[in-house]
């Protein structure tokens, strides 16, 4: 290591260095000595003084003794004679060093010696603990005042460093001494942390660095500077940033959840698993700082606007929701939410697919804004408008039909019980908030044995990995998917009871292989259409008949129906109370509708639905009927009896349903039956 100036130092006074005796004369080429060869050596060099910087003056610096050298700098008289600060090799100038060190200037005092001195009462006077060792034992020439405050040492201490500060050697600071002088590379430890440090002997946080010093230049490695700071306050602040952070992503990460399902409603004849994954902090720029990287420390996660929702319809019928808004953070999950409420919403009302997006897209638009991430450029910006991605579809069990259409979203995937996947990518569209658009819908026939995939893009999408290479990954994982799990597994899982749609969730995540440090939240659904085998099959019946006449067929109805819940073994009180519900919405029909009206009953191993379509597109609506009012009270008895009712539109026509929970089955009745393949 060597010091040069950017420009040289004026001449200084006797009263800033101690004249010391005039060198030896130099010898020039001639053989003559110096005083022989010029006429005179200090005008010589006043004059190269002079030809090399302009006449500067002098500053007002304290008089260096060895009294002030011991008491202010901690540079006693032996160790400045020791030092290599104190040797020329130290403040070699260039080419024309050997020169300016033998040149004396005004005051007669060679400039290394100078400079040296300078050198080190800046250091000395340095709020920061430094020390100069040489050798492999590390004797110390060299310690300032901050150094010995710092570990409790006299001002005339001396001698290995091991001895003076034994906490170099518990921290391992003496083997990174003996690594610079073995490679002559500096060597930085940020974090030592010690217990007793300064007068206080409080705990503290340094940032040790040990730099090798060469003599000459270029030359071997004859010492080290140990230059130590004390970052405790910096990193107490970060800390408490990084704990900050922590807490407001922890915060974010409960909104999230909070307002996703906090448990998924389970149809009578589905399966379904799902899984929401919060996605890691943005990576670190290039020039991010250490404080940055404290803050976005591994392990911490940040949500996005992903989302899924499992909306059970009535009459059986089941639907699915998965979308992402874009944008990351809190602003995100509360758009999100918003979103998730109108779907359930809407849904409600039995919208189609189709026309559900057209009214969330709506609702999109009126939101106050897009959710930029804290670290895009567009951060800060307000948009008019959410944009988001969402899959809406719908399930009906009687025709074993999935209805759906997609916002642009990633496509659904369907492994049918031959093992094909197939992509649902039949009915595309922009993405919602992007103005209005119609929306097609198509159909899909899931047979029993079926499993559904919808996923966000996070689960495909890698930087630096193709896209379609994902999903063909993605494809072969669903249709190698296990449905039976292994004997481990369930010895592992005890508490909690797994299925064959958990087993295909599980290997989704696990085959697509999210790293630790994912940037992109995850939303993913699994959907499961049993086959059901042995005793549990006959649980899940159905039966339909076409009414054709008059009002008489309400007399039809109520035959048809009693002989098939008596059939079933449904409990005769549950069979009377459900012939009666079909006598009310059959005579509904045939004296508010439109032929052709049609009758289907299907029972569950939770339920019995009964189900009326008519020809007419009139809704009906309960009403409170009046004493005086010979019509009105059929819905009202209806709604009265069951566990629910509903009326929905369909291409031709209408639909009213209700349904009736069935009794409890007897404990012995629980045991587990095969579930499906």
């Amino acid at each position: 290591m060597s010091w040069k100036p950017d420009a040289p130092f004026p001449a200084l006074s006797e009263s800033v260095v101690p004249r010391q005796a005039a060198p030896a004369p130099r010898i020039v080429p001639d053989g003559r000595a110096l005083d022989d060869w010029a006429p005179n050596a200090a005008a010589l060099n006043e004059t190269a003084l002079d030809d090399t910087a302009p006449d500067y003056p002098a500053p007002d610096y304290p008089a260096l003794t060895d009294d002030s050298c011991r008491d202010d700098t901690s540079v006693s008289g032996s160790m400045l004679k020791n030092t290599a600060l104190r040797d020329p090799g130290f403040d070699e100038f260039g080419d024309g060093s050997a020169d300016a060190r033998r040149y004396p200037a005004g005051d007669g005092h060679p400039i290394g010696e100078r400079v040296g001195a300078l050198l080190a009462a800046a250091l000395g006077a340095a709020p920061r603990a430094i020390a100069l060792v040489r050798d492999h034992e590390h004797r110390v020439d060299f310690v300032n005042r901050a150094f010995r405050e710092a570990f409790g040492l006299r001002a005339e201490a001396g001698g290995p460093l091991a001895r003076l500060v034994p906490q170099f050697a518990q921290l391992g600071l003496l083997d990174a001494l003996d690594h610079v002088f073995a490679t002559g590379t500096v060597f930085i430890a940020p974090e030592v942390r010690v217990n007793g440090y300064g007068p206080a002997k409080r705990p503290a946080v340094l940032r040790v660095t040990c730099s090798p010093v060469h003599q000459p230049e270029g030359g071997p490695v004859t010492g080290a500077l140990v230059d130590i700071i004390d970052c405790t306050d910096q990193v107490v602040a970060v800390d408490r940033l990084r704990a900050g952070e922590r807490r407001h992503r922890y915060a974010a990460v409960a909104l999230q959840r909070s307002l996703l399902p906090q448990r998924l409603s389970q149809p009578d004849d589905l399966r379904i698993a799902g899984v929401y994954l919060p996605g890691a902090a943005d990576n670190a720029p290039e020039y991010a700082t250490d404080i940055w990287r404290r803050v976005n420390s591994p392990g911490e996660y940040q949500v996005g606007g992903d989302w899924y929702d499992v909306i059970p319809l009535g009459a059986g019928r089941t639907a699915f929701v998965i979308g992402d808004v874009m944008g990351r953070g809190v602003h995100a999950a509360a758009v999100m939410g918003q979103l998730r409420a109108a779907v359930r919403a809407y849904a409600a009302a039995n919208l189609p697919p189709g026309e559900l997006l057209l009214h969330l897209d709506r609702h999109a638009a009126e939101l106050e804004g897009v959710a930029y991430a804290e670290s895009s450029a567009s951060a800060g910006v307000c948009d008019f408008g959410a944009l988001a991605t969402a899959v809406y579809a719908v399930y009906d069990p009687d025709e074993c039909v999935l209805t759906y259409a997609n916002a642009g979203h990633p496509a659904p995937l369907l492994r049918l019980p031959e093992g094909m996947v197939v992509d649902l990518d039949a009915a595309g569209g922009p993405p919602l908030g992007t103005g209005e658009w119609t929306w097609q819908e198509a159909c899909v026939t899931v047979p029993p044995g079926s499993y559904l995939t919808l996923f966000t893009d996070g689960l495909v999408e890698r930087r630096g990995v193709d896209l379609d290479d994902q999903l063909t990954r993605l494809r072969k994982i669903l249709a190698g998917a296990p449905q039976l799990p292994a004997p481990r597994s369930a010895e592992r899982h005890a508490p909690r009871r797994i299925g064959p749609v958990d087993l295909v969730r599980d290997e989704l995540l696990a085959g697509m292989d999210l790293p630790a440090d994912h940037d992109d939240d995850v939303a993913l659904l699994v959907v499961h259409v049993p086959r059901w085998q042995g005793e549990r099959a006959g649980l899940f019946r159905s039966a339909g008949i076409d009414l054709v006449g008059g009002t008489e067929i309400a007399a039809h109805a109520r035959a048809f129906a009693s002989g098939v819940l008596r059939g079933w073994h449904i409990g005769e009180e549950l069979c009377d109370t459900g012939v009666l519900a079909v006598s009310e919405l059959v005579a509904n029909a045939a004296t508010h509708g439109r032929p052709p009206v049609r009758l289907r009953l299907r029972r569950t191993d939770r339920r019995l639905i009964v189900d009326v379509y008519d020809g007419d597109d009139h809704l009906p609506r309960r009403r409170l009927a009046n004493d005086t009012d010979e019509s009105g009270r059929g819905i009202g008895i209806v709604a009265t009896l069951a566990s629910s009712w509903g009326a929905r539109l369909l291409g031709t026509g209408k639909s009213v349903w209700c349904e009736f929970a069935l009794p409890a089955p007897r404990e012995s009745a629980r045991r587990d039956q095969p579930p499906s393949t």
